[in-house]
């Protein structure tokens, strides 16, 4: 979970993620450090942690340690592209599943570059360059969706689970099935 909330709600690159140690991870300051010496360009940066990414990493915050327990997420990524497909089989799939490299990377620069419309600071967060974030990933979301994405919390993804299974719940209830006789 942390890998996933961290690429989706911080911007880190996979490689930075799966380097991130706990200690890096400031929960109460408001940052996640990257050193130099884990970044891409080899740039030490200070990533905020938003509202929702708060709310993800409490629980399961660590003193130290690496943040990814896993030696490669790529393959993790993969084998849980592979599941969805193979779940999805079994139904009428809309389409094949498929996981791009850092996808929930540039999903939060679009998201952030519209939520917070700076493309310099957005830049900045990402250890990107301001022409990169300019011509990559500006006016590709609204403001609107902006405020979606970093809605996504705990909490609101629980309503949302509870909420189905109210709704599947309620189906089963509305046909029952007869006893033979």
């Amino acid at each position: 979970m942390p890998f996933i909330t961290i690429g989706a709600f911080a911007g880190l690159r996979h490689a930075e993620i799966q380097r991130l140690d706990w200690a890096e991870v400031r929960l109460d300051d408001g940052l996640i450090e990257v050193k130099a010496s884990k970044a891409k360009t080899a740039s030490r940066r200070l990533v905020p942690i938003t509202e929702n990414l708060k709310a993800w990493l409490t629980p399961l915050r660590k003193a130290a340690g690496p943040v990814c327990e896993y030696v490669n997420a790529t393959k993790q990524l993969l084998w849980l592209s592979e599941a969805v497909n193979e779940g999805w089989q079994k139904g009428n799939p809309p389409g094949a599943f498929t996981w791009k490299h850092n996808a929930l990377r540039h999903s939060f620069i679009s998201y952030r570059v519209a939520g917070i419309q700076n493309v310099a600071q957005v830049a900045l967060e990402a250890g990107d360059s301001p022409r990169m974030v300019f011509s990559n990933y500006r006016e590709i979301v609204r403001p609107a969706d902006a405020e979606k994405w970093f809605g996504i919390t705990p909490a609101s993804v629980a309503e949302i689970r509870d909420r189905a299974e109210k709704e599947r719940a309620a189906k089963f209830v509305a046909f029952p099935v007869k006893a033979a006789a």
